[in-house]
């Protein structure tokens, strides 16, 4: 067809020259039901319900659906039959248009069957009718009006008064949600004043489209700057809006975050929400926004998604000053955003709780740790070598002795060189490492945190032999710890993973640092006993956590196997403490300055989930890590694999501002 040449679907946000305010953001329209499928909105479509869903794509932000061919005719581009889109950005405003701010914020009228929401006006969702011509008044359940209905939208433009089609029984707005009935609605006469849209819930965090406008020149760009009635009203704006960026890693959350990305299209305007690809995207975002003050950002996605945003703001603002970070947990751990109480995992039921939320967020500094590696002088690496007891190849973890793995040749790379959770050395990133390459080959068994936390302990398998042989092998045979000066690789003696933790949170809620009491003395030691009993193998075991601990010590906590001894002949275990230089611990925090070391055993390993520590190693402020043979590691959850004997050297690298739920 001639009238189809030249003419090309521009899918998702337009942000080229071609687009205006009004301009739509198509995405392929998915029918999950092909009986319920929604008819075309043009009304000269002549195949309105046609059942293939690859034919429709849909405007994530005014809901409307067409046909893919409609949108590469001519005739129809030309007479513009499609309705327009409510506007997203304005072109440049001139001075009377500064004056009269009040025909921005206008309702923008979206056609339904049936109402979502209660009437405005009569307060309920149904509303009276004449049922078969009778003349009777019958209040129709919105459950049956939607199936003698047909789901007809069509937002409407540039209007004072809404313009209703036959299949239409009322409107509701696309900003604020705000309901009518048709027949309500045509009882108003002062239709100017109701027209008047304050954004609803969202209100302080919308970015209002007269803020947003397309500087036109050589190189076309948006720049976002707030817009006042009057010089008075600046200080009134700054202090009551928070206009929210929100980016969303669409491979997070058992590949939902596209699903997320169209939802919050619609209840936002789109150009405050962008899609992670690059770091590109990132700046392009923040440099639009950068003269808008109060500005805050939320981000959908893991803790590796959130380190990622992180260190792109920590590289263009000075330190704290950046934009607050909020979370919307999408991964598997999610750890930071436990410990800043955003919750644990997504729920879509609490979308807009969350999002009504982040204005009154508390902004609380982050510590950052840098990464460096240094190939070790071979020298020192006979050294450490030579002091450690001999272990025969067939006692070497998995990690050691099977190099070539293509998990671990995979993935040589280091991920990042900032870290603000943690970093680990030894058997748990081994783990990992497997579950990381397995979700990269195979992404679609990874499609939601139940799925997989259930592969992640399936991959643990491959590491059985490791676990069962624990005592054949520990860290200190591979790795010498230096904290702040101190060698203390002789506490990793019983160690087979090392965790270096910035937050108090590691492992999807597990704390293996435990809670420290900064008034702890001898007479305020509380001991925990825990006994489990396999009903299988007739094994108890009893174990042993210090809560509080003397000044100048830190403890050692073990859990030990009982069932060699007669019932009646069961003693507890002395407690091992070791003299801490430095004092007591002093209380995790993550704006301190400080790390902390913890050492896991393989039983330490499974414990720490049932609310147990591991061995506190030391607090410190720079920490090197020498590593005399092949090791896997992982930063904030990314695993790669160190493949030869290097050094890793951890020191601070600065803090950036994090919002803090305080309304849970």
């Amino acid at each position: 067809n001639s009238s189809e040449t030249n003419i090309s679907i521009t899918y998702g946000i337009d942000w080229s020259e071609r687009a205006c305010p009004t301009s739509h953001c198509w995405f392929s329209y998915k029918l999950n039901d092909l009986s319920s499928s929604q008819p075309c909105a043009l009304v000269s479509c002549k195949d309105s319900k046609s059942n293939n869903p690859s034919e429709f794509v849909q405007c994530e932000s005014c809901l409307l659906i067409v046909h893919t061919h409609h949108l590469i005719d001519s005739s129809i581009i030309i007479s513009k039959i499609i309705p327009a889109c409510r506007p997203s950005f304005s072109e440049s405003i001139t001075a009377n248009e500064m004056i009269n701010q009040n025909k921005f914020d206008r309702h923008y009228w979206l056609h339904i069957p049936v109402l979502t929401k209660p009437c405005v006006l009569c307060k309920r969702k149904s509303m009276s009718s004449s049922l078969f011509g009778s003349g009777r008044p019958s209040t129709m359940p919105s459950l049956d009006a939607m199936t003698k209905s047909p789901t007809y939208k069509s937002p409407l433009p540039d209007s004072t008064s809404p313009k209703l089609c036959g299949t239409s029984n009322g409107f509701q707005c696309l900003w604020c949600s705000r309901s009518y009935h048709r027949r309500c609605w045509d009882q108003i006469t002062r239709h100017d004043e109701y027209n008047k849209c304050d954004y609803g819930v969202l209100r302080n965090i919308i970015v209002r489209p007269q803020w947003l406008r397309r500087i036109p020149g050589p190189s076309p760009h948006f720049r976002a700057q707030y817009r006042f009635h009057t010089a008075n009203d600046s200080t009134t704006v700054v202090d009551n809006y928070t206009p929210l960026l929100l980016f969303i890693n669409k491979r997070s959350g058992g590949q939902s975050g596209e699903k997320i990305y169209r939802k919050l299209l619609h209840l936002l305007n789109p150009r405050q929400v962008f899609l992670l690809e690059n770091d590109a995207t990132i700046l392009h975002a923040l440099e639009i926004y950068s003269s808008l003050s109060n500005i805050r950002i939320c981000v959908f996605g893991g803790d590796g998604t959130v380190g990622w945003i992180l260190g792109c703001l920590a590289e263009l603002y000075p330190p704290l000053n950046n934009p607050p970070v909020s979370i919307c947990p999408l991964g598997t751990g999610n750890d930071l955003s436990r410990i800043l109480l955003w919750g644990e995992q997504y729920d879509p039921k609490r979308l807009l709780s969350i999002l009504t939320q982040i204005p009154r967020a508390q902004s609380i500094a982050l510590d950052r740790w840098q990464v460096s590696i240094e190939q070790v002088n071979i020298a020192r690496q006979d050294d450490l070598l030579a002091s450690r007891s001999f272990l025969s190849l067939i006692n070497h973890p998995k990690f050691v002795r099977d190099r070539n793995r293509a998990s671990y040749q995979n993935n040589r790379t280091l991920p990042n060189t900032r870290f603000i959770n943690y970093m680990s050395f030894g058997l748990d990133a081994a783990i990992a490492l497997e579950f990381h390459d397995r979700r990269k080959r195979d992404p679609n068994k990874f499609s939601s945190p139940l799925k997989n936390k259930l592969m992640y302990l399936n991959e643990s398998r491959k590491y059985l032999n490791d676990f069962a042989r624990s005592k054949l092998w520990n860290l200190s045979s591979y790795i010498r710890l230096v904290c702040d000066g101190d060698d203390l690789t002789d506490s990793i003696r019983n160690c087979h993973t090392l965790l270096v933790l910035n937050i108090p949170g590691y492992a999807s809620g597990t704390n293996p640092w435990g809670k420290t009491s900064n008034n702890a003395s001898a007479s305020s030691q509380t001991i925990i006993i825990q006994k489990d009993y396999d009903s299988y193998q007739e094994i108890s075991t009893s174990s042993i956590e210090i809560i509080d601990l003397p000044a100048n010590t830190h403890e050692v906590y073990e859990l030990v196997t009982l069932n060699d001894c007669p019932n009646d002949q069961i003693n507890l275990p002395t407690i091992t403490t070791v003299p801490n230089p430095n004092g007591r611990f002093d209380r995790q925090d993550i704006d301190d300055k400080k790390i902390e070391v913890v050492g896991l055993s393989t039983t330490h390993m499974a414990t720490i989930h049932m609310g147990f520590r591991g061995i506190r190693i030391a607090q410190c402020s720079n920490l090197r890590i020498e590593i005399c043979c092949p090791m896997t590691a992982q930063m904030d959850g990314e695993p790669f694999y160190l493949p030869e004997s290097v050094a890793v050297n951890i020191t601070h690298a600065g803090q950036v501002l994090v919002s803090k739920n305080e309304s849970r």
